[in-house]
């Protein structure tokens, strides 16, 4: 189980939202920040309707640096991972939002 927490940055007024596992908390997701709120939800629902799917996972690889982001459908990035050391753990994350991000509930912190 998971839950998408929208807030609002402070110091650039913009939107953000974290994927997180419920009962540890354990960050799953992110995202760079969206200029107003709906665009954030629409980002939050594009990942939920979305992400059962393997094609929009775009891996990143470089020496011990495995990230991945997910791209809308005109391409901007809606969400990115935290950077992994090794592919294992990154690919577990992926496995884990694959599951949980779907059904994941949205607690607004705006």
């Amino acid at each position: 189980m998971a839950i998408f927490q929208v807030f609002k940055s402070s110091t650039k007024n913009q939107y953000h939202y974290l994927l997180k596992a419920t009962g540890t908390s354990q960050l799953i997701l992110s995202c760079e920040g969206f200029s107003s709120k709906q665009k954030c939800l629409d980002g939050i629902l594009f990942v939920q309707k979305h992400v059962a799917g393997e094609e929009v996972f775009e891996r990143q690889d470089s020496y011990l640096s495995f990230t991945f982001i997910i791209k809308n459908d005109i391409q901007e990035t809606v969400a990115k991972s935290e950077n992994y050391t090794s592919e294992s753990p990154r690919e577990q994350i992926i496995a884990l939002i694959r599951k949980d991000a779907g059904t994941a509930i949205i607690q607004d912190l705006t």
